[in-house]
């Protein structure tokens, strides 16, 4: 009888514990998303930061890496990840009793397409911003726009000096509404500047002017180029 007594009470005290890790939606989470124009991939990245929800998601196919998502929201097996973009796409999902699956809907702009998304592995680290080189003359605003077919797209950069003296940098693309796009390596040998943006698989080759106030160079993304010239915005004086 004692034995029955202590196997029940060991029983008892381990199901909080496998409720809990059922309902712990940390890890790298994918799935295909059935869309008109054919199949995505989606890859999403769900960690804590602190006390607080994060993560990340990839679409390969659209050359999409690390991307922010705007808010993760976990209420029990409920799992709510809500991404920046027009048409406030988002996914809602329910985790399954064994933690190995979410399923639910992804909506955009009035459209729900179903979405199953499996666990592959834990959350991986994101890769942290690096500098190479004499970059913090970059420091300030940068504008400048490319020419997509016809369709002007208008850019500005932002370049902060922290701390420590690095520069971090993000773009935003300003007519299609996207903010903070963060810049993940910054290099400078001599007049020559490079940058990549694994977020949206971009990258900035340009050339600096002496007056390190143009930079003249080529964007280039999902295998295509496009000229991009930047101009340093001037601060207004009070």
């Amino acid at each position: 009888m004692k034995y029955c007594r202590a196997a029940l009470t060991f029983l008892f005290l381990l199901t909080p514990v496998l409720a809990l890790a059922a309902t712990n939606p940390s890890g790298r989470w994918e799935g295909k998303l059935s869309t008109p124009n054919g199949d995505l991939t989606m890859i999403f990245n769900i960690h804590q930061n602190g006390e607080k929800w994060v993560g990340e998601v990839d679409v390969p196919e659209q050359h999409v890496s690390e991307f922010p998502l705007k808010e993760v929201k976990v209420d029990g097996a409920a799992v709510g990840l809500s991404l920046a973009g027009p048409g406030d796409p988002r996914f809602d999902g329910n985790l399954s009793k064994d933690g190995k699956s979410l399923s639910g809907n992804f909506s955009q702009g009035g459209g729900v397409i179903p979405l199953t998304l499996e666990w592959k592995a834990e959350p991986k680290a994101v890769t942290p911003p690096s500098n190479s080189g004499e970059v913090q003359v970059l420091e300030g605003v940068w504008e400048g726009a490319l020419d997509a077919g016809g369709q002007q797209l208008r850019l500005r950069f932002h370049f902060n000096k922290n701390a420590d003296g690095s520069i971090t940098g993000t773009i935003d693309s300003l007519d299609q509404g996207a903010d903070g796009i963060p810049i993940n390596n910054i290099a400078r040998t001599g007049d020559s500047v490079k940058m990549d943006v694994k977020m949206i698989g971009g990258s900035y080759q340009a050339t600096m002017d002496k007056d390190a106030a143009t930079l003249t160079g080529t964007w280039s993304q999902g295998g295509g180029e496009m000229p991009l010239v930047l101009k340093r915005k001037a601060e207004k004086k009070s």
